[in-house]
């Protein structure tokens, strides 16, 4: 009789909750007034988990930021099409992929794909992040932001691009963020790289000993 009751409450005890890393995200987005966002994660299993914590999804949030509309939301699995779970919450969406047959030790590559409307020339765009994060001790994040042909980023950007060349800033990341921002235009005043400022601090100071040494040499002439 013992043996009947314990029995259950050891099984529940042996569930194992998932142990999962994400170890890579690319992510496109193509800005304007609606733009379109391209979102491959691939996540590690280190243990699929047992018993009714046995992984059977994927959830993650995206922020409901003000003036802007979530649209059109898709989602594959390895490749699949499968249909994504979304929840209103307050201020974000609650969003839950489903992946099944998971063992210990896959890779399971989830991808999203939806549009975010907002004003011309204010980009701010919601990312999905995931609830399993990155090890935080490289740039596993890739991120491209192409916005409209002819334009640049012309003010505050969030987060701070690697490189902008033209109408594409491109971003090597730790974590994903819970969004992308940037104020666009025409022209902007560029960014400045810590190896561009070095580079014009160093002809500055170049340009310096240049001419401090011609009026030395108009002095003792």
């Amino acid at each position: 009789m013992a043996g009947l009751i314990l029995g259950p409450s050891t099984a529940a005890a042996q569930d194992a909750s998932p142990s999962v890393d994400l170890t890579g995200t690319s992510i496109a987005v193509d800005g304007g007034e609606t733009s379109t966002v391209t979102a491959e994660y691939q996540f590690e299993i280190g243990s699929a988990g047992s018993g009714e914590n046995e992984l059977a999804s994927i959830s993650g949030t995206m922020w409901q930021l003000p003036d802007r509309e979530i649209g059109d939301i898709s989602a594959t699995v390895d490749g699949e099409s499968v249909d994504a779970s979304v929840t209103e919450e307050d201020r974000h969406l609650s969003v839950s992929v489903p992946v099944a047959d998971v063992s210990d030790g896959d890779t399971v590559t989830v991808t999203l794909e939806y549009e975010v409307a907002g004003p011309a020339g204010d980009l701010r765009v919601p990312l999905w992040v995931p609830e399993y994060s990155t090890p935080g001790q490289a740039n596993v994040v890739d991120a491209t932001l192409t916005l409209p042909e002819g334009t640049t980023v012309s003010g505050s950007a969030f987060p701070s691009p690697t490189a902008v060349d033209g109408n594409t800033a491109t971003y090597e990341l730790l974590h994903v963020p819970g969004f992308v921002a940037a104020e666009y235009g025409e022209s902007g005043p560029g960014i400045l790289s810590e190896d561009t400022l070095y580079s014009l601090l160093g002809v500055v100071v170049i340009v310096g000993v240049v001419v401090g040494g011609l009026a030395i040499d108009r002095k003792t002439a």
